[in-house]
């Protein structure tokens, strides 16, 4: 195949990758700023979204573009990991010192499940845990996919970026704590701390097990079939 079909493959393939892990994290925002219900984006755009990636990286694979696969598969777990970190941080702030508003994952849970006047379940709280830690993972797949093998502080950087952009979103302020968590300071440093712990898990296992540095989509690997 012409090294130029498989460069403008690529480009698709990851950016279909890129957008779809982009949807899940931006559901609580979008529904906190009073824009859908939860409920209605989970199953209108989060799904759908999770479908579309997986039909992604599966082409991927089968089409030989085995840098792209190795990105998203190592964001995916290595997301997954920091996430355990970041909540090492959370729920030590939460239980131990109230310095959050509530329980996160519990309270996308409800919104998910739309038991805003019932209240958490068990089911509800599983599916609020899951949704979290795909947020997690989906962070992790597009660090990866677009940074590759870099230095560990890219990803604590990385990392405190989504940690202050969730500051200032209609999230916060829907929680209560006013703008940038101003009312309530403990949960400003819960978040740079977690965010810290994620970032640095991130990118050490990103480091150590994403196979090539540089550029997705650089054209000089475009037409290889194996992994760099």
């Amino acid at each position: 195949m012409p090294i130029r079909w498989r460069y403008f493959e690529q480009i698709l393939l990851s950016g279909l990758v890129l957008l779809c892990a982009a949807v899940s994290p931006n559901i609580f925002p979008a529904a906190q700023g009073g824009y859908f219900k939860m409920s209605f984006l989970a199953v209108w755009a989060l799904i759908p979204a999770v479908v579309v990636m997986g039909l992604a990286i599966a082409i991927a694979a089968w089409r030989g573009h085995r840098r792209l696969v190795n990105r998203v598969w190592v964001g995916i777990v290595a997301g997954l990991i920091a996430t355990v970190g970041l909540e090492a941080v959370r729920i030590t702030a939460f239980r131990a010192f109230g310095a959050m508003p509530g329980d996160m994952p519990k309270l996308m849970g409800v919104l998910l499940m739309d038991r805003f006047m019932l209240g958490p379940s068990t089911l509800s709280n599983v599916v609020g845990y899951l949704d979290h830690f795909w947020n997690g993972a989906s962070f992790g797949i597009i660090f990866a996919v677009i940074f590759g093998r870099v230095r560990f502080f890219w990803g604590i950087l990385y990392a405190e970026v989504i940690g202050n952009v969730f500051l200032l979103s209609p999230a916060v302020t829907a929680l209560g704590v006013g703008f940038f968590a101003s009312k309530m300071p403990g949960m400003q440093i819960t978040v740079w701390i977690a965010h810290l712990f994620y970032g640095t898990i991130l990118g050490l296992l990103c480091h150590r097990w994403i196979r090539d540095r540089g550029w997705l989509l650089s054209t000089k690997n475009a037409g290889a079939r194996t992994s760099v």
